[in-house]
């Protein structure tokens, strides 16, 4: 980057620690430093929950996701105005009229003491390793801008929002999240139309989408039924069902946005902002991963758009890279030709010759992932940096520290309002809940600036750990998936089962979590039929898959909650 993208990246970056520590003052008690005493406006709120969510996730991973595949996992979202309008009627007048300060406060009073620290116990475990993935999202970012190694720039990005995190409040977070919505959708809609007028003037817009049509890449719905496949329309409406009404309706990040807010109506219209936006958002980002992967057919980009070199290479290596990166050349300038003549002709012919050129110069590219792979003995997969590289090659100058600093301080954000839901629940839940509530507001505080600080090292040692994954934002929901249906469950108990009682709930917990993960390692053996249950620790044989994946783990994990919570009740009515 440039002196001058530098200057915009840490001017922007200051303004936003000084906007969000500012309001710090004001959390003088434990209300205000966790719930902003109540009294954020419905669209700030609303805001907070899609920044939340969105932050450098949104930039890095989905843009990634539609390069390398296509735009069908927008039927994630499918079922988010669904859970938005389930949460709305049943959760949201029920946290309200309880004026709790954490989603989990309210299972003692049915279930027990041991079936809340249960529960809130998964949420401190499911957000804390999300949280890693929160702080490695922007490393990636960082890796390109700085040249240096993944785990020097999450160390720094870890440090710097655990610093920032415990120095601000809810109110501080919720008001630079609003502003971070407005830049990150500045600089996705600057980068769309950077894209589009860069494209060949015989193309344009129509024939960009002609040519990811032909490639298959704007598929969005897949009606099939198959439980092995990520993302179909059944999947997205009832599978993430689940995950989305509990991770809107359960987990404490989301929860503690609408309980800022100082009514049922306004909580109600802080989620529906959301229900009403988040389906066109996702598929704009989607859409612009699209038209990236056009773009880069007219313009030069590298075999691996990840900026590293090999560790060592053999001579029999470099020559095989050699003819690699020449095959990809060739491709690369077939496919151009290829693709302008298609755009040209409209014919079946011409559609066909570049599709075919298409499928070389990406075989051309896989072998050189794998060349590097084998090199590097590492996964060396690069969908995580081919927005940075194009924002960092093609963006102009100045506005280039205008977008990174978007994605910084939107990671920024989000990882400031995971600290802040994880540290009221480890206080409220567990610190104070068991000490008797015996200190004084003061006490509470600063605890909590020292519990925010010490999930801020937990999650920056997670994201060394991590290291590397295919797709980011597929990961963040993989993690919930584990968690989310069984934790859904118990709410249902409570709300919708009076006969269910803390030894039905508590059982019926443990059983789902179990379940979750003995469904996660069912393989499927498509030539033989045959099924099989496969260990973490043991290798998946050649031609086994997962037969169930990630999103029906949540209806999984609900279901047997449930139906064990409500069979032990039964068996022991009387137990507590």
């Amino acid at each position: 980057m440039s002196w001058i993208d530098w200057t915009v990246l840490i001017a922007f970056l200051g303004y936003t620690i000084w906007d969000g520590t500012r309001r710090g003052k004001e959390a003088s008690t434990i209300e205000g430093y966790l719930l902003a005493n109540r009294s954020m406006p419905w669209w700030a709120a609303g805001l907070s929950v899609m920044a939340t969510q969105a932050s450098a996730i949104t930039f890095i991973g989905t843009t990634g996701i539609a390069y390398v595949e296509d735009m069908r996992f927008v039927q994630v979202y499918l079922a988010i105005p669904f859970a938005m309008i389930f949460i709305c009627m049943f959760l949201v007048p029920f946290f309200s009229k309880m004026q709790n300060f954490t989603a989990y406060e309210v299972l003692e009073e049915r279930f027990g003491l041991k079936t809340r620290l249960t529960t809130s116990g998964l949420f401190l475990i499911s957000r804390g390793l999300a949280l890693g993935v929160l702080i490695a999202a922007p490393s990636y970012v960082l890796a390109l801008l700085l040249g240096l190694p993944l785990y020097i720039t999450i160390l720094i990005i870890g440090v710097i929002a655990t610093l920032y995190t415990t120095v601000g409040g809810i109110a501080g977070v919720i008001t630079t999240d609003v502003k971070q919505m407005a830049i990150m959708m500045f600089g996705l809609v600057f980068c769309f139309i950077l894209i589009w007028l860069n494209l060949p003037e015989e193309v344009g817009f129509e024939g960009a989408l002609y040519l990811a049509g032909s490639l298959d890449k704007l598929t969005v719905l897949d009606v099939s039924f198959d439980l092995t496949e990520k993302y179909n329309v059944w999947s997205g409406v009832i599978a993430a069902f689940f995950l989305m009404a509990s991770y809107f309706g359960t987990d404490q990040s989301q929860v503690q946005r609408y309980l800022t807010t100082d009514s049922v109506k306004n909580a109600r219209k802080s989620l529906l902002l959301t229900a009403y936006a988040k389906i066109p958002m996702q598929f704009f980002i989607l859409l612009l991963g699209v038209m990236l992967y056009v773009f880069f057919i007219f313009n030069s980009a590298p075999a691996s758009f990840r900026a590293t070199e090999p560790v060592a290479q053999t001579e029999q290596q470099q020559i095989a890279e050699q003819k690699i990166l020449k095959e990809y050349q060739v491709a690369h300038l077939n496919r151009k030709e290829a693709a302008l003549e298609a755009v040209q002709n409209r014919d079946d012919q011409s559609q066909k010759l570049f599709v075919e050129t298409d499928a070389q110069m990406n075989d051309a590219r896989d072998a050189e992932l794998a060349l590097q792979a084998e090199i590097r003995q590492a996964d060396v997969n690069d969908t995580n940096y081919i927005f940075p590289y194009f924002i960092l090659n093609y963006v102009p100058i100045g506005i280039i520290g205008l977008v990174v600093g978007g994605i910084f301080a939107a990671a920024l954000s989000s990882i400031d309002s995971e600290l802040n839901a994880l540290t009221t629940v480890s206080i409220i839940d567990w610190y104070q809940r068991l000490q008797g509530n015996l200190h004084t507001e003061a006490h509470y505080v600063k605890s909590s600036r020292g519990v925010t600080f010490f999930w801020g090292a937990i999650a920056t040692v997670s994201a060394l750990l991590m290291g590397e994954t295919k797709s980011i934002i597929e990961l963040v929901n993989q993690i919930g998936s584990y968690f989310y249906g069984s934790i859904l469950g118990v709410f249902i108990l409570l709300l919708w089962v009076k006969r269910a009682t803390g030894t039905g709930a508590l059982t019926g917990l443990i059983s789902g979590m179990f379940s979750v993960f003995a469904f996660d390692r069912l393989f499927f053996n498509s030539i033989t039929g045959d099924y099989s249950f496969i260990f973490p620790w043991s290798t998946v044989p050649e031609g086994y898959a997962k037969a169930v994946e990630f999103l029906w783990l949540n209806p999984v994990g609900t279901f047997v909650v449930v139906i064990v919570g409500i069979s032990i009740s039964l068996i022991w009515p009387k137990s507590k």
